[in-house]
């Protein structure tokens, strides 16, 4: 086996840090139904084309639940039948129960969706799972679209970086090289890149530094998928050369820099429209685009005019003394869509939330944008968990943990 047991324990973390963030999103009251006469039945599907018959039989499937209140998940198993079904019995049907399925094949981890029961009438869910046979190709991975958003906060450029890629096949992309951490992906970064973080917590544990490059070896299921992470690069006012080697094609390049009086300079980049410019409160930024890039292009650009970093008493300006992610300042909203076959792809920008200093309109603004998209719901999800943790309502440790699932939903949500 390739995948080491702590991609195994990574996985199922994540899932189960799902499911507490289930729970928190129910009302404190809730109807309790019959419970212990409840069914969930399904099958492991092998979506791949041209898979073997009879592959998902004797697959082990999970059921994990937590009921509301419990503080452990309890968990129990079950073998897939000749034709991949599978069915698990005496069920609590109590709506504020949540259940989770899980089947390991091909060394990968699947996962339905989060269930409950809503009706002591219907016992009965009904689920499945589709999983996929492997390949080493890695030429069925693309990259579409790369995407920088940088913030200036003297002496730093903070870099929220957005890869969007597909995979084209039915086929899930291992890399099975007889080497330590082989690589599925290589994403390039800036040189003298710091404090790099992922919002997904799994892809952060799962990825290696490097200088200019981070190693993705997590395996890359078919259809596409984003990879968001954010780091630091320091600059010497007034300017900053730009230079981010390409790993591979890129159908489209964006890059996005805050509006703080700076101008930006590409001989391989062109002006382009503000993705946020219809978006009420949105920031100003200035923008350059490009497209069909190729693999081994250094993409270069000179920012110029910006600001020196504000002398501190005793402190040296020229080190990184206060870091941009420390504890008075988060990236507070991601705003990610895609429009296939819009003339911008993906509109991302990062809203700096300094965690002591927030108001009660603040607050209110953010409420009134509740509505029927989920990506805006799970926003305003995670404005809401900021303010328990700035309240003190909640702990470290319980605010990072739903963070990360929260942020992780709104990554796997597509426009």
């Amino acid at each position: 086996m390739k995948h080491s047991t702590l991609k195994k324990i990574c996985l199922t973390l994540a899932a189960l840090a799902l499911i507490a963030l289930a729970l928190l999103a129910l009302p404190r009251e809730a109807n309790a139904q019959t419970a212990g006469q409840g069914k969930i039945e399904g099958a492991v599907i092998n979506a791949t084309k041209d898979a073997q018959p009879g592959s998902t039989a004797n697959v082990t499937v999970t059921l994990m639940s937590v009921a509301a209140g419990a503080t452990n998940v309890i968990s129990q198993t079950a073998r897939t039948d000749a034709n991949g079904k599978f069915v698990f019995t005496n069920l609590d049907t109590i709506s504020t129960t949540r259940y989770l399925l899980t089947a390991r094949y091909v060394d990968v981890e699947y996962y339905s969706g989060i269930l409950n029961f809503t009706s002591a009438t219907t016992p009965t869910l009904s689920a499945s799972i589709s999983v996929y046979e492997s390949t080493g190709d890695p030429k069925v991975v693309q990259v579409l679209e790369t995407h920088l958003v940088i913030e200036v906060q003297a002496p730093w450029l903070v870099v929220q970086q957005i890869v969007v890629l597909e995979n084209a096949s039915d086929r899930v992309y291992i890399n099975r090289d007889a080497v330590a951490h082989p690589p599925t992906l290589l994403l390039p970064i800036l040189a003298k890149a710091i404090d790099i973080q992922f919002d997904d917590q799994t892809v952060d544990q799962m990825t290696l530094r490097g200088d200019g490059v981070l190693t993705y070896t997590l395996p890359i299921g078919p259809g596409k998928d984003q990879i968001m992470f954010q780091y630091a690069v320091p600059y010497t006012a007034p300017k900053y050369e730009f230079s981010l080697p390409l790993t591979h094609d890129i159908a489209r390049f964006g890059l996005y820099l805050t509006d703080v009086g700076a101008t930006i300079q590409s001989a391989q980049l062109s002006s382009a429209p503000n993705p946020m410019g219809d978006t009420p409160g949105a920031p100003k930024l200035i923008t350059i685009a490009g497209e069909k890039l190729t693999a081994g292009t250094t993409v270069k650009a000179t920012i110029d005019k910006l600001p020196a970093a504000a002398a501190q008493p005793g402190k040296a300006t020229s080190t990184p003394s206060s870091l941009p992610f420390g504890d008075n300042q988060t990236i507070g909203i991601i705003v990610l869509a895609l429009a296939a076959g819009a003339a911008v792809a993906v509109i991302a920008y990062p809203i700096l939330r300094k965690r002591h200093q927030r108001d009660d309109d603040d607050f209110e603004d953010e409420a009134e944008t509740a509505s029927d998209d989920p990506r805006e719901n799970l926003m305003q999800q995670i404005a809401d968990l900021d303010d328990a943790f700035e309240a003190g309502d909640i702990t470290e440790a319980e605010y990072k943990k739903q963070r990360a699932a929260l942020k992780t939903q709104l990554a796997e949500l597509k426009g």
